[in-house]
């Protein structure tokens, strides 16, 4: 076997090299290991310890998210008509980082200034926020405005710079019907009062939004990554409120606003005394929530026109709220006689009067502890009453007598179980309490004044809605009802999901004590101080109140209260059958002392929606054989037939008619076929011979008797459709013409049917 090779001893230059390249090595491992360390460290801070942070701003250099707005779900009265809706709309913003100069941002802000009404200088500040991104300028702009604004963009072609997004904007189908029940949404869709604010968790839906790449200048990436999530639009409302009730709720509040001067503003309820549900609701005045940032009423506006600087902000403000404010829910006052509802109710539950047999006088006023109430008749009297009449008569020295035999612990006792010592709570916002606004117990039960004033509905103060519940339960059975005004909730596919249903608080009174409190409140719209919400064919039901404010003082403490008064009216109908509940509350009317009453101002109003609401219900109505012969009268087509022939026909329909004319031939007729002659009124026929007349002047029947206004207007070639009260037990001179549908001087078709409002001046109830 052969022997190793021996290697040749190194040479001083290999031995030379090989310690170099040792040493090399070690340095450059040394150098390795000392570089490794610090960026092994790094790499692990990089991609383990800040990966998430780093990660979140890669997509955000790489990608741009877009929002996709949610809407708001609808609003819907009880028959799914839409009260509130969500439409599109969109919003403008600029992307500063791609505005490459300043001529561009000169442009920009010179051409979005004057499309959205915006300050150019204001535009042109945030064109300078070079490190943020998509900066709004404006949101909710109409179709018109984001059409000029792509019209301004592809021209100048501003793509990058310039962004429109969707979004969303509520509208209002009505304006200003319903608007404080209904509320408001501000800036960002969130609700802001009313119902908007109350179910903002239910209506606001899940936004939406889009990712997408984009490149370094921002540019949307095609075909690159981009994902999307969808928007869930917000549950719809359906309430209880009525379109076409509140139409007419709104529409006689008003009028009696504008007629009666009110100062104060005025407002009406319209419940179904079965269900507690709010089938109308209104305070005059009112706003538009689709402009809920405008002052709605001009003496306001014109009066802020005269302010400046902070006193300006703060009195606006202080308008704003108040035009805001709704008066049914949030206000309290002193109900007046009103309250004798809930009186008469006690004294008939708790069986302390007997109601045949007992009698309580009036000499025109009672001494009560040391203090004097007065009668309203006063220094006149109603002498010696029974209990139905002190009713009618709105006595206030009868109702005195009547709460001593009550007794204040049964009267203190039902005013807490009517619910005038709680909130009522209604699903709206603002329920006012009036704790402290009545007299504890002990103070009630030891001051017989303060007992006597709270018979009569004084000294104390509750809401109009609380009043209007508890006339509710007089009126139901004796149930008091929780009101409400929001039925069910409703996704998008029309699933409903219910949020109240009626429900009964307790039984306040029996059954027998409610059967007899409609009867004696008919009759005191019948006989009593309610005669002016009268509706023929109609048993209306109610009672009515003027209360002085006592309350008011100035700076200096000093009553300012004289002259100042709360006029309304509480009532249902059908008295035999209750469907729905009326509360009219004018609050400060203007006119005249000696007609500013409740009875005067209050009841006609109530009879006017009464007259509209019930027809539309589909509530028939039943005539009294005295009305039967005021009854509207549908007129047959006469005209081309014979007078033999025309004659036989109308008397078959019993319709009154005058032959004009010594003809044989019906030329014409007035009224024509088809229309509803008054049940007074005939039926004018025209022969051969006749001399018919064109138009004529409408005379001025305002302040006149009804005989008088029927012989006026028939002078005059016309027909009278009287509406309002109608005489009672022969006092038709207290009967007087209040409105007269066509003014006076108007020239008019010969013919014509004219319609005149009667109110019966002898319902004086003022001063409660």
């Amino acid at each position: 076997m052969p022997e190793p090779r021996k290697q040749p001893p190194r040479t001083e230059a290999e031995k030379s090299t090989r310690s170099l390249r040792i040493r090399v090595f070690f340095l450059m491992a040394l150098f390795g290991v000392t570089m490794f360390v610090p960026l092994g460290m790094q790499l692990y801070t990089l991609q383990i310890t800040r990966h998430d942070e780093l990660e979140k701003k890669a997509i955000a250099q790489q990608t741009q998210r877009f929002n996709v707005t949610a809407n708001r779900g609808f609003i819907y009265d009880r028959n799914m008509n839409v009260l509130v809706s969500s439409g599109s709309a969109e919003t403008v913003g600029i992307d500063p980082p791609n505005i490459e100069s300043g001529e561009q941002a000169e442009l920009i802000a010179r051409g979005l200034s004057d499309i959205l009404g915006l300050e150019y200088e204001w535009v042109l500040e945030r064109t300078g926020h070079k490190h943020t991104r998509n900066v709004t300028l404006a949101i909710k702009i109409d179709k018109e405005q984001s059409a000029a604004v792509r019209e301004f963009i592809a021209k100048n072609k501003l793509e990058r710079m310039i962004k429109l997004e969707p979004d969303s904007r509520r509208y209002y189908t009505y304006s200003n019907m319903a608007s404080h029940v209904l509320g408001f949404v501000g800036r960002d869709n969130t609700g802001l009062d009313g119902l908007e604010k109350l179910y903002d968790d239910v209506l606001t839906g899940t936004p939406g939004h889009t990712i997408a790449s984009v490149d370094t200048k921002g540019r949307i990436m095609p075909y690159q990554y981009e994902m999307y999530y969808d928007a869930q639009d917000g549950k719809g409302l359906v309430t209880t409120i009525d379109e076409t009730i509140q139409h007419i709720l709104d529409r006689c509040i008003g009028n009696a606003v504008a007629e009666n001067e009110v100062g104060n503003r005025a407002c009406g309820i319209v419940m179904d005394v079965k269900t507690g549900g709010i089938l109308a609701m209104t305070t005059k005045g009112d706003f538009d929530p689709n402009q809920y940032l405008e002052i709605a009423d001009d003496e306001v506006r014109a009066y802020l026109d005269t302010l400046e600087g902070e006193q300006q902000g703060e009195a606006r403000k202080q308008a704003l709220e108040q035009q805001w404010r709704n008066k049914t829910v949030s206000d309290t006052y002193e109900p007046g006689s009103t309250f004798k509802i809930i009186t008469t109710a006690i004294a008939v539950e708790t069986g302390c009067i007997d109601m045949e047999k007992d009698r309580f006088s009036c000499s025109g006023s009672i001494n009560v502890g040391g203090w004097t109430i007065k009668c309203h008749l006063s220094p006149r009297s109603h002498g010696s009453q029974t209990f139905e009449q002190s009713l009618q008569n709105s006595c206030n020295p009868a109702f005195v007598q009547i709460m001593r035999k009550i007794g204040p612990e049964p009267f203190y006792r039902y005013m807490r179980d009517f619910g005038f010592m709680e909130k009522t709570g209604i699903d709206m916002m603002g329920e006012a309490s009036n704790a402290g606004l009545y007299h504890n117990w002990t103070t009630f039960s030891t001051q017989e004044a303060t007992q006597a004033t709270y018979s009569f509905g004084q000294t104390f103060k509750i809401t109009p809605l609380q009043m209007i519940t508890g006339a509710a339960a007089v009126a139901n059975g004796g149930y008091l009802m929780e009101p409400y005004v929001v039925s069910d909730s409703m996704d998008q596919s029309g699933v409903r999901q219910s949020i109240h249903m009626p429900t009964v608080v307790r039984q306040v009174v029996s059954q027998e004590t409610s059967a007899a409190m409609r009867k004696l409140l008919e009759d005191a719209v019948t006989y009593g101080t309610g005669k002016n919400a009268y509706v023929k064919g109609y048993r209306v039901a109610g009672k009515t109140g003027t209360s002085q404010k006592r309350d008011l003082y100035d700076d200096q403490g000093r009553y300012i209260g004289d002259g100042k008064y709360v006029v309304s009216f509480v009532g249902f109908a059908p008295a035999d059958d209750p469907q729905i509940a009326v509360l009219v509350m004018l609050d400060e009317p203007g006119r005249e002392r000696r007609l500013r009453s409740g009875g005067w101002m209050a009841a006609p109003v109530a009879g006017r929606i009464f007259a509209d609401v019930l027809p539309y219900l589909g509530v028939a109505p039943h005539y009294s054989s005295r009305e039967l012969g005021a009854v509207d009268i549908r007129t047959p087509d006469v005209k081309g037939k014979s007078v033999t022939e025309a004659k036989d026909l109308l008397k078959s329909q019993r319709v009154p008619h005058l032959m004009i004319g010594d003809g044989d031939t019906v030329l014409d007729q007035i009224p024509p076929a088809g229309v509803y002659l008054p049940g007074t009124a005939e039926m004018l026929i025209f022969t051969e011979g006749s001399a018919q007349t064109g138009d004529v002047a409408m005379p001025n029947v305002l302040g006149m008797r009804p005989g008088k206004v029927n012989q006026a207007l028939k002078d005059a070639g016309l027909f009278m459709r009287a509406t309002g009260a109608l005489p009672q037990d022969n006092d038709e001179d207290a009967l007087q013409a209040t409105f007269q549908s066509v003014e006076a001087g108007k020239m008019i078709p010969y013919g014509s049917i004219v319609e005149v409002e009667f109110r019966n001046a002898s319902v004086d109830d003022a001063i409660d």
